[in-house]
């Protein structure tokens, strides 16, 4: 069963942001998402004021699984919304992904999500 935890130290955070091929950013949150040992992929986000940003949601390397980043990125989603943050901006390549996860395309290159009600019915919500 896959689980996704928060990173607890950024030197684990470096780790893992290497065996997923992002950049590491210390100044962001980050969950790992594992199935017993086994790295799937990371998030990495900040909350800047009265918004998000969702920097990195990526596989580990030679790791292909968009089930898991969709579970991990729902848990990023779901604690910025736990957090009273209703705004999230996505800067991630995986274009598909993002739209999966509900955020639509505002302007030339930004996509954003407004979690007002996103968590109220999740079966309901169309992935």
């Amino acid at each position: 069963m896959l689980e996704i935890k928060p990173i607890q130290t950024k030197e684990e955070q470096k780790e893992i942001c290497e065996l997923c091929g992002v950049d590491f950013d210390p100044a962001c949150f980050a969950y790992g998402v594992r199935e017993d040992e086994k790295l799937f992929g990371i998030a990495q986000f900040r909350i800047i004021n009265d918004y998000a940003v969702i920097y990195d949601l990526s596989n580990a390397i030679n790791v292909e699984d968009l089930d898991a980043l969709i579970i991990t990125g729902k848990a990023a989603l779901n604690f910025i919304d736990l957090c009273g943050i209703k705004e999230v901006v996505a800067h991630i390549k995986n274009r598909d992904l993002i739209k999966m996860l509900g955020f639509k395309k505002d302007g030339e290159e930004i996509y954003r999500l407004n979690l007002e009600g996103y968590f109220e019915s999740p079966c309901q919500k169309q992935i």
